[in-house]
Parts: C-alpha cells; structure tokens; sequence
C-alpha cells in the first residue's frame, strides 16, 4: 500500500514574532514541520508494523529554502519525501484550496492508496486540504480519524472521534484521511539519521500553477445591503420567549 502525507512548514507556534512598525515580523522566526502533521507521521510509521508493506511518503509544497526542514521526516522513519518547489512563493496566495489543487495532480500521476492530512493547522486552523483534496480526486473521505486499526486487501479500518464518540469505520481504498490523532495514541518515534543518510528529498518545481477552476466548487461573493437594522432590546425571559414563540 502507497501512503502519502501531507505536510506543512509553518512559524515555531510557541515563538513570538517580533512586531515593528505594528506590524508582526517572522524574517527572524523559526520554521518547523507543523506538530499536527508530525502527529500524523507518527501514527503511520506506527501502522507499519501492521502492514509492513506500506511505503510511507511525505509531501509538501512550500518555498525552497523550506526543502532541508523535511530531514527530520526522514529521521522519523518515512521512505521518502517529495518536496514541491513554488517559485515566488506567497502564504498570502498560495492558500490551502491552491495546494489542494497541485497535490491533485502529483496523486493523479503516482497512484497513491491512501492521503493523511490534518484536520486543522497550528498557524491558522484551517484545515481544509483533506476535504477538498476528496473532492478534486473523488476519493472517499474519513473526518476525525483518531487510529488506523487494520488493512486487509483494499479496505481500511480506522477509528474517528467525534464529541467523545469514538467509531469504527471500514472504508474502501483509495481514500483521504483527515486527521486529529491524540498524542497518546502516536508511538514515541526514535529519531535515526543513519537509516536516513542514504535517502534523499526529492524536489519538484513547479514554475506556474496554471491551475482551473473545479466545476465542484463557486464561488459567490456576498454584499452586505446598506439597511438599516432594527434591534429589539429584550431586559427579561418573558419578553424573550414570547418574542421567540408569539
């Protein structure tokens, strides 16, 4: 089984950034892999020894000077990482449904079983990529998923938990997985940079995104109509309820 993961370089979370002029400064902060996303690495490096078979791939796209963090992925035990190079590349811009888009294509062409990305991101909580990585591909989507079970020919079984409800699903491969493992349940990893001195990151370029509308999503942009609103004060229950129920 091909598994890929998505990752994500961000700002270090606990530092904060310098503020000049009003303004936050990061030229001076550090990036790192987000945790969330180590979290997911983790967790299927643990499912290897379940299915040994698994071929773990890292993906990310970023800046270039970004590529030398994804080492530590490698450390961790991965069999490789693909790093996608955005020349020009702009966090302003370059946003979540646009990453969507160009990991489509790169699952297009490698055939992957199975995609993990996180159910939200430390910098900005968003979290979108998985949701609308499915629907580009058409692929079935798990939400919430909180531990791979077992994996037997071409269905996967795996946990989601969802307001302390936690239940068992057995899906069809291939499949996006959104993810929000507990840090209980990811294996401690040992870090080893011997196993990893003979593996390499491949880099991608990708000069122009050139990318299409998708006939799956619009996008509407709302006014807001200049009216005037007229407001109800409501000082007591009474009032409330029968303003709500008369």
């Amino acid at each position: 089984m091909k598994i890929i993961i998505t990752v994500k370089i961000i700002y270090d979370p606990d530092v904060k950034p310098e503020v000049a002029n009003g303004t936050l400064n990061y030229k001076t902060a550090k990036r790192m892999i987000d945790p969330i996303d180590e979290e997911n690495i983790s967790a299927v490096i643990k499912f290897k020894e379940i299915d040994p078979s698994a071929v773990i791939t890292v993906i990310c796209l970023s800046k270039e000077s970004d590529s030398g963090l994804l080492r530590h992925a490698l450390d961790m035990g991965v069999d490789e990482v693909v790093f996608v190079k955005i020349n020009d590349y702009d966090e302003s811009i370059v946003d979540g449904l646009t990453k969507s888009k160009v990991l489509k294509r790169w699952l297009t062409a490698e055939k992957y079983d199975l995609v993990l990305t996180g159910k939200s991101s430390s910098d900005n909580n968003s979290g979108f990529v998985g949701s609308a990585l499915a629907t580009f591909l058409g692929w079935r989507q798990l939400y919430c998923v909180c531990e791979l079970v077992d994996k037997k020919a071409d269905q996967l079984t795996a946990r989601c938990k969802l307001r302390n409800r936690i239940m068992t699903f057995v899906v069809k491969l291939p499949c996006v997985l959104v993810c929000k493992f507990d840090k209980s349940e990811t294996s401690v990893i040992t870090l080893d940079p011997i196993k990893a001195i003979n593996k390499q990151i491949s880099i991608k370029d990708v000069n122009k995104l050139n990318l299409t509308c998708c006939s799956c999503i619009s996008v509407v942009n709302y006014g807001i109509p200049n009216k005037i609103r007229k407001v109800k004060v409501i000082d007591n229950v009474d009032t409330l309820m029968t303003t709500l129920f008369s």
